[in-house]
């Protein structure tokens, strides 16, 4: 969990520094995840599966596009801290779906997602208000807020399908679903997939091996043993992380809220870790 939260959370960062479109920056990253995950991966594994199971890894890729897509949106037209702070309160929504899973969170659980997702919304309307706001922030607001339920829902579904296969199997083919999705969306809005400068390449490099590889890989694996809610979490962390880093590279200075809401992510993770059952 530990290697996961840090790789997330230098991913506003390297997308910042980027500078790519929106979908193309999120095709790139799905795909070569894939490539690099395929070797490893068993398609024989994925043969077993029938048809239900099928769609569920399938509709995993694609709300994965998703939440990619919308997420990095978002961060071209909000602060770092305010686009990962609302993308974070994705553990309400998988709170709630984790009941049809016949695991929900326990009450103890259920305090540190609230008190968890409370903490990062006062992070990021603390420094979405000292941005300046506008209309711009704002629909990055909404964008990031969207991103959280895609997000949400890839890791239910994730958590479903990774009971029959192993990590590199079931991320390699979200990644490849994902990657499909995103092409042809890249090709009807005009989204550039080349052209860019060796700073933006290399970037998009360290979004692969840091954030996407050592990440999101790192969070599916994690889904076979530990529930969804603690997982998502978890992720809670990225934003105070991801913070910080801005306020230091970028001199987006946060305001008193980051230092109220810190304190109040990692009591809530620590209260849904400690209070989840582990599967």
């Amino acid at each position: 969990m530990t290697v996961g939260v840090l790789a997330i959370s230098t991913s506003p960062i390297l997308i910042r520094v980027a500078a790519m479109p929106a979908l193309a920056l999120a095709f790139w990253r799905c795909l070569i995840g894939a490539a690099v995950l395929a070797p490893f991966a068993s398609r024989r594994q994925v043969g077993w599966l029938d048809r239900a199971e099928l769609a569920r890894l399938a509709a995993s890729g694609v709300f994965l596009a998703v939440h990619f897509a919308l997420w990095n949106a978002s961060l071209g037209l909000t602060t770092v801290a305010a686009a990962t702070t609302l993308v974070s309160c994705a553990p309400l929504f998988v709170g709630l779906g984790s009941v049809f899973l016949g695991e929900p969170p326990s009450g103890r659980a259920w305090a540190g997602i609230v008190l968890a997702t409370a903490g990062a919304v006062v992070i990021g309307a603390g420094d979405a208000a000292g941005f300046g706001g506008g209309t711009d922030a704002l629909w990055g607001d909404v964008l990031a807020f969207a991103g959280a339920l895609a997000m949400a829902a890839y890791l239910l579904l994730g958590r479903v399908a990774r009971q029959r296969l192993p990590v590199s199997t079931y991320a390699a083919s979200v990644y490849g679903v994902a990657a499909a999705v995103l092409l042809p969306a890249c090709l009807l809005t005009g989204a550039s997939l080349g052209g860019y400068q060796a700073t933006a390449w290399l970037a998009l490099a360290g979004v692969v091996v840091g954030p996407q590889l050592l990440g999101h890989t790192v969070f599916n694996g994690l889904l076979a043993s530990v529930s969804a809610s603690v997982v998502a979490v978890v992720m809670l962390l990225e934003p105070v992380i991801a913070t910080v880093l801005a306020w230091w590279l970028f001199g987006e200075l946060p305001g008193p809220s980051l230092w109220a809401g810190a304190p109040m992510v990692l009591a809530g993770v620590w209260l849904a870790t400690t209070g989840s059952r582990r599967m």
